[in-house]
């Protein structure tokens, strides 16, 4: 994983609105003609579906303008659509490709996920390798009792991996290594994906952390749980950044929205569904 970007010298939690406000403040004297709008998010739904709406909530009670999450595109079109104008700020579940980077844009790493691969409760199988993940979801796995596991035909479900999910990039880069998929049933929603597994004993799906467990089960990989503390190291072999992204070095509103979330509040907000860059928070 590469490492968080420099960020700007930490506010303490004292002197964090003051700091908002006069941000804010300055920003309505260099915008005083326009009238207030909003910031178009295009995008990963790990981040939209989740910590976003908490963030422009906490973002407009601290003066800020919403976030508006307009665009559910997935990662790589999120990041398509700021570099050409289209949106503000992009929201990416994985780190910028180095074509992205190429193109210059401002981004931060706000908060670290992971992927869990998840199983039915009735499924004996504790742990596996990242090579025995591999297997499952090419297809050269077939029966769980190659594993270790029950009698029953290995049900492969996913969501549609040609959407641009940062999601699918993530496990295709990290777990496939450019080997293809296997067949298997494809769910356009992540929670649909979990409800499935819940209910089918020989289904197996791999979804962000933030999804959490009720009804399925998460496996352990190459030996590591995945925590707090495993994750923000990588220790964790699926861990993975999450990041906000703009096509230049923002400024206005969208400056002040960054800085909100790299301060404590906004970091205490991303902790009740992620792990905070801040580990103080």
């Amino acid at each position: 994983m590469p490492p968080p970007v420099p960020q700007p010298p930490r506010a303490s939690a004292r002197s964090w609105p003051a700091a908002l406000a006069a941000l804010l403040l300055l920003t309505s004297c260099e915008q005083a003609a326009r009238p207030p709008s909003t910031l178009a998010y295009a995008g990963s739904g790990t981040i939209s579906d989740t910590v976003l709406p908490a963030l422009s909530r906490g973002f407009v009670d601290a003066g800020g303008v919403p976030v508006d999450a307009r665009f559910y595109v997935g990662s790589s079109a999120g990041m398509r659509m700021v570099l050409e104008g289209q949106a503000d700020l992009a929201g990416l579940a994985r780190a910028p490709k180095s074509t992205e980077k190429a193109r210059d844009p401002y981004y931060v790493i706000f908060a670290y996920d992971a992927l869990a691969v998840l199983v039915h409760p009735d499924n004996p199988v504790k742990a596996l390798t990242r090579a025995q993940v591999k297997a499952l979801f090419t297809g050269e796995v077939k029966n769980w009792r190659e594993l270790g596991g029950h009698d029953g035909p290995v049900e492969r479900v996913t969501v549609e991996l040609s959407s641009g999910s940062g999601t699918v990039d993530f496990f295709r880069e990290t777990v496939m290594e450019g080997a293809s998929f296997g067949p298997g049933r494809v769910i356009p929603h992540p929670n649909d994906c979990q409800r499935y597994v819940a209910a089918h004993r020989d289904a197996v799906t791999f979804l962000s952390l933030s999804q959490g467990v009720e009804g399925v089960r998460r496996l352990a990989l190459d030996g590591v749980e995945a925590t707090p503390a495993t994750v923000r190291t990588a220790d964790y072999p699926l861990s993975r950044p999450l990041v906000l992204a703009t096509r230049g070095v923002p400024e206005g509103a969208l400056r002040a929205f960054l800085d909100f979330v790299m301060s404590p509040p906004g970091q205490a907000l991303v902790a009740r569904t992620f792990v905070p860059v801040r580990a103080d928070r």
